[in-house]
């Protein structure tokens, strides 16, 4: 007949059995940030199991001492693989010890094996009154190193549960469930290898009675669910976690099997999926999306995706990024481009809608009114040649200075136009030879109008066709100033720039010309009388310069600040 030590003795192998069972699923994990610290616990707690069923059978089978030897080789490996274990998981990465730590902290367990395998020569493990065949560890008397080996145990094992409940405050979804079930399991089968030392001031227990392997099962148990359901070794379980459960872009993990690992929050609430999606097979996730999974499957990047969501269609740029370089885990992620989408579109009709008006612009203003003007004018000049009445003929010279400007006014409109259609890339020129090439339709227009020049030959980059603006400069002076005049046009040099200064010495400009320079638009109140200074205003701006018109009390002064170049290729 059994007696109740064998069944307890029994009891504790077919503990350490299931155990045995999960360690070796963990090994073929072991290339998975944790695993190996996993391993060494598992294996740890199996060893331990066995040891303690053997000490508790009620013949000896081993010397106490060699029992208590290989039972510290097993308690080591869960001491130092659980906090190895704790800290890749947490990490995400293989942890490096330098040989000098590692070297430290395997003093007190190398010295436990040395002195529990040498204990009959100094008893420092095991007090002389251990009994030759205890009826379990409960009997065993402990020496003072071997109260050593608890203490450093103790200590190892406790210091990485701060990091699991740091980690616990951000965590959310699968990963906050993986480290709740981690803790619980720690918190069962630690106290769990304490109980015996607890038993053995309660009388009515039996000393044969050791609870050790079946909190070590709870625990195993515990763990294996978090392998097995919740993929513990598939998730990402990083601080950055939070960054995936907050973004409002749609997330989804999957493994190397094309089962689901997680979604985050928006991926739930786009798909409409259930809370625990751990586990489903891509294909069941995405039924009513087939092209998602093809996604997946190619690893595809940047890919347009719509679909129908709230009655709305929304439109997706789908990136699949594969975790393990060649293997097939992957993060899908979805971002949401339906507003740049729209906004290009608006862009898009604005666009054509500008294209449009130019056209019409172009085509009305430069063309259509242009000739009905020059058809005005030639008979208007008809007019006053065949009248001999004086008022008639000052009133037909009127209607044709006001022709003649709007004829200028729609020559500018073309200026505008070639300025908006030229090449946004810049060119380098000499300033010398611009401003001689913008000036010299004026130099012998009037001998009323004396124009000085004083450039620095240097080159700067500006935009085709520049010369329009300093021509407008000098016609703006000429035209709105009364004779005698004189325009002097001089350049300052600094080490980046060309300032380009035109000043007369006229009756300066009001300052409602000069108002669109700050405000930046046309008023129905404040205009200027043309549109020749926003040809300069505007080629200055594409030139990447800056414009100042500044009435000196004595005239006018226009400076244009270029940005200068070093490159003659202009020449």
């Amino acid at each position: 007949m059994t007696s109740p030590a064998q069944s307890m003795s029994f009891f504790m192998l077919i503990c350490a059995v299931p155990i045995v069972g999960l360690a070796v699923y963990t090994v073929r994990r072991r290339d998975r940030p944790g695993a190996n610290g996993l391993v060494l616990c598992l294996v740890g707690m199996a060893g331990w199991s066995v040891m303690l069923a053997l000490i508790t059978w009620p013949t000896q089978l081993l010397p106490v001492w060699i029992n208590t030897t290989v039972r510290h080789f097993f308690q080591i490996l869960v001491v130092f693989g659980w906090p190895l274990f704790v800290r890749e998981y947490i990490e995400r990465d293989r942890v490096d010890l330098s040989w000098i730590a590692g070297a430290v902290l395997a003093v007190i367990p190398a010295l436990t094996i040395v002195l529990t395998a040498t204990n009959p020569l100094h008893h420092l493990v095991l007090a002389p009154e251990t009994p030759a065949n205890p009826a379990g560890i409960s009997e065993l008397a402990l020496g003072p190193w071997y109260i050593v080996h608890i203490g450093f145990a103790v200590a190892l094992v406790i210091l990485p549960v701060g990091l699991l409940l740091r980690e616990l405050q951000t965590a959310h979804g699968a990963h906050r469930k993986h480290l709740l079930l981690v803790l619980t399991g720690w918190a069962i089968g630690f106290p769990g290898a304490l109980q015996t030392h607890l038993f053995r001031t309660i009388d009515a227990i039996p000393l044969y009675v050791d609870l050790t392997p079946l909190a070590f099962l709870v625990t195993a148990g515990l763990w294996g669910v978090s392998l097995f359901r919740y993929q513990l070794f598939m998730m990402v379980p990083v601080s950055r976690r939070t960054v995936v459960e907050t973004i409002p872009d749609p997330v989804v993990a999957v493994d190397e099997n094309g089962l689901v690992i997680d979604v985050n929050p928006a991926g739930k609430r786009l798909f409409g999926t259930p809370d625990d999606v751990a586990g489903f097979p891509i294909e069941e996730l995405f039924a009513d999306y087939p092209s998602l999974v093809e996604y997946y499957r190619r690893g595809s990047s940047d890919v347009a995706f719509e679909l129908t969501h709230d009655g709305q269609c929304r439109q997706f740029s789908v990136t699949c990024e594969r975790i393990r370089d060649g293997g097939s885990e992957a993060v899908l992620v979805l971002r949401d481009i339906t507003p740049v989408k729209q906004r290009e579109e608006t862009l898009r009709q604005r666009e054509q809608e500008l294209r449009m008006l130019n056209q019409v612009f172009s085509r009305v203003f430069r063309h259509n009114i242009r000739n009905e003007l020059l058809v005005a004018r030639g008979h208007m000049d008809r007019v006053g040649h065949r009248t001999d009445d004086e008022t008639v003929e000052e009133s037909v010279q009127t209607a044709i200075g006001a022709t003649e400007r709007l004829l200028g006014h729609a020559e500018k409109t073309r200026e505008i136009q070639q300025i908006v259609d030229s090449d946004p890339d810049s060119t380098v020129v000499s300033l010398e030879r611009l401003v001689t090439t913008a000036i010299d339709p004026y130099r012998n227009d009037t001998t009323d109008v004396t124009i000085e020049v004083a450039v620095d030959d240097v080159h700067v980059d500006v935009i085709e066709r520049f010369e329009a603006a300093v021509a407008n400069a000098v016609e703006n002076a000429i035209e709105h100033n009364p004779t005698p005049l004189h325009v002097g046009i001089t350049s300052q040099v600094a080490p980046d720039t060309v300032t380009l200064c035109i000043e007369d010495d006229g009756e300066g400009i009001p300052d409602n010309e000069i108002a669109f320079l700050t405000e930046g638009e046309e008023t129905v109140l404040n205009h200027g009388s043309g549109v020749g200074l926003w040809v300069l205003n505007w080629s200055v701006q594409r030139s990447d310069g800056t414009l100042s018109i500044v009435d000196t009390g004595c005239g006018t002064r226009v400076e244009m600040t270029l940005q200068r170049s070093n490159d003659a290729l202009g020449e």
